[in-house]
């Protein structure tokens, strides 16, 4: 069953950069010259995020927050805003998640709860 699951993720994410590649491409065709190219985004990195990974919280907000709601949502949970501020649904997200990978459920995104919701770092437990 994980493998169906690892496999629809991963055909998911293909489609959702797919789909992501070619509207930045076209709202980049229609901006001003001056305006930089859009981000890469690719079925390896999906969610692109270059800062660190900090441990996130209901109340936290920002970079990490963004990049963590956009994780959760390619494991199903899309009741989730990429929106920056984590509050109860993201935080009700991570717990889902944490239940699913079989690792301590608190709601709070450490080291191992990052390392679960990035698709080419987590592990077999995780059925969702």
């Amino acid at each position: 069953m994980m493998k169906s699951i690892r496999a629809a993720v991963v055909g998911t994410v293909a489609a959702g950069a797919m789909l992501m590649a070619t509207t930045a491409a076209s709202a980049f065709a229609a901006a001003p010259a001056a305006a930089p190219p859009p981000a890469e985004v690719s079925a390896a990195a999906p969610c692109p995020y270059s800062g660190i990974h900090p441990v996130l919280q209901n109340r936290s907000d920002g970079g990490a927050v963004r990049h963590l709601q956009c994780l959760l949502r390619l494991w199903g949970y899309t009741s989730v805003a990429v929106d920056g501020n984590f509050g109860p649904i993201t935080e009700s997200a991570v717990e889902a998640h944490q239940r699913d990978c079989r690792i301590q459920v608190d709601g709070i995104v450490g080291p191992e709860t990052w390392r679960h919701v990035h698709l080419d770092t987590t592990t077999d437990e995780c059925t969702d």
